[in-house]
């Protein structure tokens, strides 16, 4: 098995990126819950995540771990000076949740209206919004290279990192790798799942 190589993906990576992340986070339990709202038309979905993935591609990094040229996992992070972006993110799903007959985006809602009240408020610092294996490839190796060479750079830039995990499993694995659970946890509505906010110094 040859090595992972781990890169920041570039704009002209967006047909390749999209299908992978729209594998790897298929069963994600925060979107497991999302998608259970109910039913959510394929067209529209891509056509979502697409424009999510560009803009990611444009404002943020997206780090790909691939292997013999096929993405394995991806990651995407945010550098934070504020919260207003993640505000300003609550309120187009809320205008999106009015105009669009799609129950998912109330919880969609939900969860950004969460993440952005307990955002914490030290900046600037490195947000890991997502990170994700495509199932056929857990187990080896992508979600820690990606992990192992982020941070190595956040270490040299002297910048913290935060992220909510989304499982015990996850949270034991950054753990791992240096953050530490803060705060209380995050706690969904309508028995969805409980995000734990960690921090690394």
């Amino acid at each position: 098995m040859s090595d992972i190589n781990v890169r920041r993906a570039q704009a002209a990576d967006l047909d390749a990126v999209v299908p992978a992340f729209a594998a790897a986070t298929a069963d994600e339990v925060v979107n497991v819950w999302i998608a259970a709202a109910g039913p959510v038309p394929v067209d529209a979905y891509t056509s979502y995540l697409t424009e999510s993935m560009r803009k990611h591609l444009r404002d943020d990094e997206v780090w790909i771990a691939e292997r013999d040229g096929r993405i394995e996992g991806l990651s995407v992070w945010m550098q934070v000076a504020s919260t207003e972006r993640f505000h300003a993110e609550v309120e187009d799903i809320a205008a999106m949740a009015e105009t669009m007959a799609l129950p998912m985006l109330g919880r969609a809602e939900s969860v950004m209206r969460l993440i952005a009240g307990a955002h914490p408020e030290k900046f600037p610092h490195l947000y890991l919004f997502s990170i994700a294996v495509v199932p056929e490839h857990r187990g080896a190796g992508a979600g820690g290279a990606m992990l192992k060479a982020r941070l190595a750079s956040a270490e040299q830039e002297g910048m913290p990192v935060y992220l909510e995990a989304s499982t015990e499993d996850s949270a034991r694995l950054y753990r791992r790798h240096g953050f530490e659970a803060i705060g209380e946890r995050l706690r969904l509505p309508e028995e969805g799942p409980t995000l734990i906010p960690m921090w690394r110094n």
